[in-house]
């Protein structure tokens, strides 16, 4: 399983001009699932995503906060 993240202020997905989903500020998860996985590692590797620190702390900090930390939206 392999992943490319990407930090967002917004996504958006669409198929033939339909809106097929959408998020405000959070991550964008490009995932690439092959026939070997499991589910067992998908759950490892959702996990690991959420606790990826992608925005800086009030204090200035860099890189300490995670999607989860600031409320954000995780489009995959």
């Amino acid at each position: 399983m392999k992943t490319v993240i990407q930090r967002v202020k917004s996504a958006s997905v669409t198929v033939d001009g339909q809106l097929i989903s959408q998020i405000a500020k959070g991550i964008l998860v490009f995932a690439a699932v092959g026939k070997d996985d499991t589910p067992k590692e998908a759950e490892s590797m959702a996990s690991k995503v959420l606790k990826m620190k992608f925005w800086d702390d009030d204090e200035g900090g860099r890189w300490k906060k995670s999607v989860t930390d600031i409320g954000g939206e995780v489009l995959c």
